[in-house]
Formats: structure tokens, sequence, C-alpha cells
């Protein structure tokens, strides 16, 4: 562990990519008005990830403002800037609903997370959007968190080695706070490995019906999914293991509405 990435110097600082105002594109808040606080640095390397530019940690943090002015700030952004740019952002766009903590991987940061949120109470609830493969410290951060967004990588698509014991223990831990609202999205595409799919469907089922399961197009990064047909996705429905009236497609909005 070098000194940059020790507990200590993690909890006093983040490295932050980028700080913005938009609509949340994905899952049962699509269209809401968030605002996104992006940490730098990630655990996986899916060859789907349409931020790259926030896998590893960065030197800066660009701030684009809501009434579009910007600024950067040099990396790690301690606790009081942050709080005080989510102030300023809370109080200039009464219209966001929520924070998204988001990545790369936050996480990999939690340790910053939860003892900013444990001194700094945003006027929004915070949103934790993650890979769902990192459960420890997850317990403690919960108890600044409203909703979990939790991905299940399949190793079939995401290019990544098996991680279920990881999403097994991680939904464990979001379940036994029920105050706590969990979601999870499954990325998908034609090359996905259907029993793949079903145990992750399964997996999630294991957990309690409160978890409702988005089934989430890779595209091209253009808004298309990748091979020009939904064919597969109506295939996959058909074949989930049990009733798949509870589980829903959910594109990336914000990409096909052409917003960040």
């Amino acid at each position: 562990m070098t000194v940059l990435e020790s507990p200590a110097v993690m909890a006093a600082g983040a490295y932050i990519s980028e700080i913005f105002a938009s609509f949340q594109g994905e899952g049962p808040r699509a269209g809401q008005r968030h605002m996104f606080v992006r940490f730098a640095g990630c655990n996986m390397r899916c060859v789907y990830c349409d931020t790259e530019y926030s896998l590893t940690r960065v030197p800066v943090c660009q701030v684009e403002y809501p009434d579009g002015s910007s600024r950067t700030l040099p990396n790690p952004v301690d606790i009081r800037t942050l709080s005080t740019i989510v102030a300023e952002f809370c109080a200039a766009d009464p219209a966001i609903a929520m924070i998204s903590l988001t990545g790369g991987e936050p996480m990999v940061q939690r340790e910053f997370i939860a003892r900013w949120l444990e001194e700094f109470s945003p006027a929004v609830p915070c949103l934790l959007e993650t890979n769902a493969v990192i459960p420890e410290g997850l317990d403690e951060l919960l108890e600044h968190i409203e909703v979990v967004s939790a991905d299940i990588k399949l190793p079939s698509n995401s290019g990544e080695s098996p991680q279920w014991e990881s999403h097994e223990e991680f939904l464990r831990v979001c379940t036994s706070r029920p105050a706590v609202e969990t979601y999870v999205k499954v990325p998908v595409d034609a090359g996905t490995d259907a029993d793949e799919l079903a145990r992750a469907v399964r997996l999630v089922r294991s957990h309690g019906p409160d978890i409702r399961i988005f089934l989430q197009p890779i595209d091209d990064r253009s808004g298309y999914i990748s091979d020009g047909s939904d064919a597969y996705l109506d295939a996959f429905l058909r074949e989930l293991p049990g009733s798949a009236s509870d589980i829903g497609i959910s594109p990336q909005l914000h990409k096909l509405a052409g917003v960040r």
C-alpha cells in the first residue's frame, strides 16, 4: 500500500474526475435531475466502460456549475471543498433531486465518502452507483446512503473474471439495511451468456423481491444497440427463471437524449 492509498490519506481527500449536474439516465430514477460526483479510480476494467477517463486517478477535478461556469481543482479534493461545492450546486439548482456518487468506482474511496457524509449532511439524498464487488466498509457507508444502484458484471461481456461471491456479499449487506433502496443493473448484449444472466437473476431474487432488476443494453456509445437488433432482449426475458414481469429494460437514456 502506498502512502496515497493509506486510509488516513483517503479519508482526508478524494480523487474526483468531474462534478456536474445532469439528468439520471439509468434505472428507476431516469429523468430526474441529479448532481454527479464522479470519483476517479476503479478496481475493474470492463470492456464496455464508457467512463474510461475515470478508471485511474487524475491530477485535477473538472467542476461544471449549473450556471455554465466551470473551474478545475487539484486532486485530492478535501472534505470541506467538496462540501462547499455540493452546497453551491444544491442552492443554484433546486431541481437537483439526488447526489449520485459514481465513478470509476466510488467504493475504492469508501473511507473518504463515509467520513465526508458523516461530517456533512447534503440537502438532498445520496445515490451510490457501484460495480458491487467491494463489500468491505459498505455497512458503515450505508448509514449515509438512501439508494444503491448495483451492477452485476457478467464474465461473458465484461471481460472480467467471475465476481459472484463478491456480488453475493455486497447484496447481503445492502438487504441487511431495509431502509436503503437497492436496485440492480445487469449490462447485456447479444453475446451475453444466458446461463450467466439466469444466475444473476437467481442471485438477486435470493435476497428478496424488493430489489428491482434492469437489463441494460450495451451500446456502441452512440445510442444504438451494438448488433442493431433488440431480439436478444426478448429471448432473454423469455428464458429467465421464473416470472420476468419484475425485470425491466433500461437503456442509457442520457445517451439517447444526447445529454451528459
